[in-house]
C-alpha cells in the first residue's frame, strides 16, 4: 500500500507539479519486478462521501441518475480516482481489472478526468457522460500544481460498458500484433 501511495505522489508530482496525497483508503494495482506499475483508488459511494463530490452541487447520484435517465442508487457507484501507473499499458490493464472487480457489485463508476484521460477513454471506446467541471476553488488544497490546467471534468460511466470497450480494444490490439 505505501508502494502504491509512493507511485500516485511521484507520478502526481512529475506530472503536474502537485504535492498531494493520495486520499483514497483502498486501492487497486498491477506489479512489476520494481513494484507498482499501474495503480487506482476506489470509494464506494454506499460506504462514504466521495472526493469528487466536492465538485457537485448536487449528491452524485442525482447527478447519475440525470445523466442516465433513471433513479441511481447511491450503493451503485463507485469512485476511481489517483490514477498513476509507468506507462499506459498497465494503466490499460488495470482499468479492466477494476471493471471486473468492481462491476459485479456495482452498475457505474465517476472519475474525475483529465482531458489526456478523457482522449484516452475516447480513443478506447469507453463512454462516459460529463457531470461537472472539477475547479480548483474546490479542491480543498493549493498544492495540485497544474492539474486543473488539464480541464478536469467528473464523468460517470457504466461499468459493464467500460468492461466491454476494454475487451474490445485489447482484443483488436492482440489481433493486430498477431498479424
Amino acid at each position: 500500500m505505501d508502494l502504491d501511495r509512493k507511485l500516485v505522489r511521484d507520478r502526481y508530482a512529475g506530472i503536474f507539479g502537485a504535492a498531494v496525497e493520495p486520499h483514497f483508503r483502498e486501492f487497486l494495482s498491477r506489479s512489476g519486478s520494481e513494484g507498482p506499475t499501474a495503480v487506482l483508488g476506489y470509494a464506494r459511494a454506499g460506504a462514504e462521501p466521495l472526493f469528487l463530490e466536492r465538485y457537485l452541487d448536487e449528491p452524485v447520484e442525482r447527478l447519475v441518475g440525470a445523466a442516465f435517465g433513471r433513479p441511481i442508487a447511491r450503493d451503485q457507484i463507485v469512485e476511481l480516482g489517483n490514477l498513476a501507473a509507468c506507462n499506459g499499458w498497465a494503466l490499460v490493464r488495470l482499468w479492466g481489472e477494476a471493471a471486473n472487480d468492481l462491476g459485479g457489485a456495482m452498475e457505474f463508476a465517476v472519475a474525475t478526468l483529465t482531458a489526456p484521460l478523457r482522449d484516452m477513454f475516447r480513443r478506447m471506446g469507453i463512454p462516459v457522460m460529463p457531470l461537472a467541471r472539477a475547479t480548483a476553488d474546490r479542491a480543498g488544497s493549493a498544492g495540485w500544481g497544474d492539474y486543473y490546467q488539464t480541464d478536469p471534468l467528473v464523468c460517470a460511466g457504466r461499468i459493464a460498458e467500460g468492461q466491454a470497450a476494454i475487451l474490445r480494444f485489447l482484443a483488436g490490439r492482440r489481433a493486430r500484433a498477431a498479424a
